[in-house]
């Protein structure tokens, strides 16, 4: 409500929202983009640890482990960000289901924030951010998964939103340009 009072537009105002929670949240960011480019650097000292240790997994898993704490990496820190979020995302969808002041709110072509987008702009738009995002993000080191987390994740949250609320999906879609801008961003900063 702050923001559509500022804005007078509630698909304005969800972009406002978005744009505060990843200002809010940057300090994390950066520091799990820190994080994850460091584990990038460990990964030949990890595949020395894979073939030392290759029948005993709870060693190597051990070892590996204390390679990570000697450089102060942690290796969920990619997900506090994201997880961070969900509240936001929850939060957001339940307002959408039932806030009176945005039912049949427009926004651009959508007529309603409410219901989702009836030409699939959005998801579509969406999809396309998340997987330019995982291009861009460090990859793990498993081929298998960065290939799933590349192709298949965008895929299916796409598929998700094709049905869920405008509103939400124009959050996460913001969301999404912000954190290509912000990798751009804290890439060069992190080359220096």
């Amino acid at each position: 409500q702050k923001f559509y009072s500022v804005a007078h537009n509630w698909g304005a105002a969800i972009v406002l929202l978005t744009l505060l929670v990843k200002v809010l949240l940057y300090p994390l960011t950066a520091k799990s983009m820190q994080s994850m480019q460091e584990m990038k650097k460990l990964q030949p000292k990890v595949d020395e640890l894979k073939a030392k240790y290759g029948g005993e997994k709870e060693k190597m898993n051990q070892e590996v482990m204390k390679l990570y704490q000697e450089h102060k990496v942690n290796p969920l820190g990619g997900c506090l960000p994201l997880l961070l979020q969900m509240p936001v995302w929850l939060a957001l969808y339940a307002t959408l289901q039932t806030s009176v002041e945005l039912y049949r709110q427009p926004f651009l072509w959508v007529n309603d924030l409410t219901a989702f987008d009836p030409f699939y702009i959005l998801p579509l738009a969406m999809g396309v951010s998340s997987f330019i995002m995982q291009k861009i993000s460090p990859q793990p080191a498993d081929n298998a998964q960065a290939k799933m987390l590349l192709y298949f994740m965008p895929a299916f949250f796409t598929f998700i939103m094709l049905k869920l609320p405008a509103g939400l999906t124009l959050y996460i879609f913001v969301n999404n340009l912000l954190s290509i801008a912000q990798q751009y961003a804290l890439r060069k900063w992190l080359a220096r």
